[in-house]
């Protein structure tokens, strides 16, 4: 099998596993608000979004196939490492993703709907009369930013670089929080793009998610690798 066979295969692959999460994501989507609609609930939508930018390394597993542009890189990939970093940033992820909506409750609960039935499910009393309607959606926004950030940080650069260095579990952290450091304001720029794409098209484009998420992260995921890269060599 030549190079050019297996780097179409792997573009091919990553293009239809990217496609798959990216449909998963927003049938979820569809799924949340609808039910919050009918609760009465349809501002805390956003906060949903916001959460599932969480999600973002695990979805960037489907652009490793992107990576292996060669037989020998395909012999020399590890697994091994690359199975426990998915592991981990799986298991962060998923307790800042809870952690985040138990809060985005709370503070929808006190700020923004006193009566709603959140409120009343988890009893939380409030004797607050402003609205906050307008902050709550503007903090969402800023911390989808913030969200982006740490799943670029924390999630697809240590999965990246267990792929392309592998230099165990806490040497691709190490390595991952290294180079955010040094290209923070790049990577601030990236999450902002990443941010817009999830928030901007599932709160208001709807369908436009399916393909201006996966373009968005292909393009973010290629970029870094390649700069990364350029740094180490």
């Amino acid at each position: 099998m030549t190079q050019n066979n297996i780097s179409y295969k792997s573009r091919g692959l990553s293009a239809l596993l990217i496609l798959l999460a990216s449909g998963g994501i927003f049938s979820i989507a569809q799924v949340i608000e609808q039910l919050l609609i009918g609760y009465g609930l349809e501002a805390m939508y956003i906060s949903f979004c916001a959460g599932f930018i969480l999600f973002t390394p695990l979805v960037s597993l489907a652009l490793h196939p992107l990576l292996l542009s060669n037989i020998d890189e395909l012999n020399k990939a590890k697994t091994s490492s690359l199975i426990v970093n998915i592991g981990l940033v799986a298991i962060v992820q998923g307790l800042f993703f809870l952690i985040w909506m138990t809060d985005a409750i709370a503070v929808y609960s006190i700020y923004v709907d006193s009566q709603s039935f959140l409120a009343n499910a988890f009893n939380i009393n409030s004797v607050n009369v402003a609205n906050f309607s307008q902050e709550f959606y503007w903090m969402n926004l800023l911390l989808a930013w913030l969200f982006s950030f740490l799943s670029i940080t924390a999630g697809l650069l240590p999965c990246l670089i267990a792929r392309v260095k592998n230099l165990g579990v806490v040497g691709n952290f190490v390595s991952a929080f290294t180079f955010a450091k040094k290209n923070k304001l790049t990577l601030a720029r990236y999450a902002f793009y990443l941010a817009f794409s999830v928030i901007m098209s599932l709160m208001y484009a709807k369908y436009l998610f399916i393909l201006l998420f996966p373009v968005t992260l292909t393009w973010i995921f290629i970029t870094i690798s390649r700069r990364y890269l350029q740094s180490t060599a």
